[in-house]
Formats: C-alpha cells, structure tokens, sequence
C-alpha cells in the first residue's frame, strides 16, 4: 500500500507518485474540502439603526473629567531641600553662622535630619534647633516631593 505525504501547502501525493522509477514527478493532487452555501431565503435581513438624540442621550458615557487637574507638587533633591533648610536656620538669632548640616532623607514622607559640627561651637539649647528643623521640613514638605538624583 503506498504511503502518502501530506506537504505544509496541502498537497498530497505518494510516494510512487513523487519518486516514480527513481525519478521525481510533480503530480500532485489538492484535498478538496466541503463547503457549505447559503441560500438567499436563509439570510436574516439587518435593520439600520436610526440614531437620534434620544438614542444618543440614553447612552452611557464616561464619567466627566475634573475641569481643574490637582498639580502635583514640585519635585526638589535632598541637597536643594538641604540647602533651604539650612538658610532658614541661619536665619534665626540664636543659631550658629557655620557648623550646622542637615541631610534630607526617606521619599514619600521624606524627613530632614540636623547634625550640629564641632565648628558650630557652644550651642545653648540644641533640641531647639532640631524642633526647628522640623518645622522647616514640614513646611517644605507641604510644597515639594523628594527627586531621585
């Protein structure tokens, strides 16, 4: 019995048919497949829809967008947050010129730390300097978000 191929283009033939006395051929066959037609009586008629307004009224519709977009607040890096930081603190009378640092850090909810240097000197109430980084932090964090360097 002859074995048949079955190429990827559906072309089907054998191998007596492909390699007939040691010769390649090309005859070759097409499967047929069945197909199914519709008669005119089996159709189902459509109907245009009419728009109107009413149709169009009745329709959902997508929520309205806020006319006014909340802004986002401005977008600073730890060193800029830092620096405001710290030209408010020499801003007060009982604070020293030199010696203070502040370092921002976290990021969402950032937070600002104070580290009073030796160059500072005599420092007479320290825990208010740190309350007053705080407040300065908070404030400032009112306003702006941390950046990613």
């Amino acid at each position: 019995m002859p074995k048949d191929f079955i190429s990827d283009h559906g072309l089907v033939a054998s191998v007596e048919e492909v390699f007939a006395f040691g010769k390649p051929q090309t005859k070759t066959e097409t499967p047929t497949k069945a197909v199914q037609v519709i008669t005119r009586a089996e159709v189902i008629p459509s109907k245009p829809h009419e728009i109107t307004a009413q149709v169009l009224s009745e329709s959902p519709r997508p929520p309205a967008l806020p006319k006014i977009m909340p802004q986002g607040k401005e977008l600073k890096t730890a060193a800029e947050l830092a620096a405001m930081i710290e030209f408010d603190l020499a801003q007060h009378p009982e604070s020293p010129k030199k010696g203070l640092r502040v370092t921002v850090y976290g990021a969402t909810d950032w937070r600002a730390m104070l580290t009073i240097m030796p160059a500072a000197g005599r420092v007479r109430d320290p825990q208010q300097l740190r309350d007053l980084t705080d407040q300065f932090a908070e404030r400032l964090r009112q306003r702006f978000d941390l950046a990613w360097e």
